[in-house]
Parts: structure tokens; C-alpha cells; sequence
């Protein structure tokens, strides 16, 4: 009895271990998502954007097939973001969404729909790529 209640809580042990690694792992690529939003952030201030003024967002996201992109893009469109377009291209993601909404460019505004993009995108085995705007003088 001993030896199976080792084994199990090795291998109980061992697949959390495993997990911790994931969440770690998925932790620094969401805190790169977020160090990326802030130099884009810093690049439309340092243009002269007083980042006030709610403006059309755009977002590249790929996906392995057609039909996670469209169940991606059902899913999004519920927060309001519409479709821009839809390509195949080649490449190992080679399923190409651009969606977009008007919205804030502030640090909390864009880290708050940015994540919620790029968390549904691994949701749905997709990738998030980023995102860009105009730069608004007003």
C-alpha cells in the first residue's frame, strides 16, 4: 500500500510541478504582452498623442485552422470587436484574423482588452500578434 501511495503522490507531485512550469510560462509571456503594449503606448506619446481620445484599435491574431479562428472570432465579436479581414497565408499559424474596435489607449484601457485578445487567442490554440492605432494630436 505504501509503494502505490508513493507512486500516486510522484506522480501527483511531478504533473503539478508541471503545471507550476505552465502557469510560470504563461505568466512571462502575459507580462511580455503587457511590456509590448507599453512600448507602443510610449510610442504614441512620444509622437505626440495625448492618449484622451478613443480611437479604431487593431489586432492581428493566427490560428492553426479555419475553424478555431472562427469560433475566436464569434467569441470576440460578443465585446463588441468587428472584422476587418481573413486570410490564409503560409505559415505554421497560417489562418490570419484582423479584428478592431473603437476604444482608450490609456496603459489600463489597452492591457485591459489586449489580455482578454490574447488570453481567448490561446484559448482557442491561436496567436495574439499585437496591435496598432493612429496617433490622435487632439
Amino acid at each position: 500500500m505504501k509503494k502505490y501511495f508513493a507512486l500516486l503522490f510522484g506522480i501527483l507531485l511531478g504533473s503539478s510541478s508541471c503545471q507550476q512550469k505552465e502557469t510560470k510560462n504563461v505568466d512571462v509571456k502575459k507580462q511580455a504582452q503587457i511590456d509590448a503594449n507599453l512600448g507602443v503606448i510610449n510610442s504614441l506619446s512620444n509622437a505626440g498623442d495625448k492618449l484622451t481620445a478613443s480611437r479604431e484599435v487593431f489586432h492581428w491574431i493566427y490560428f492553426k485552422d479555419e475553424k478555431q479562428r472562427n469560433n475566436y472570432l464569434t467569441e470576440v465579436s460578443k465585446k463588441g470587436f468587428e472584422l476587418v479581414s481573413s486570410d490564409k497565408i503560409n505559415d505554421e499559424f497560417p489562418y490570419q484574423l484582423q479584428i478592431k474596435r473603437i476604444d482608450k489607449v490609456d496603459e489600463n484601457s489597452v492591457n485591459d482588452y489586449v489580455i482578454y485578445l490574447w488570453e481567448k487567442a490561446i484559448e482557442y490554440n491561436g496567436d495574439y500578434d499585437g496591435w496598432e492605432t493612429s496617433i490622435e494630436k487632439t
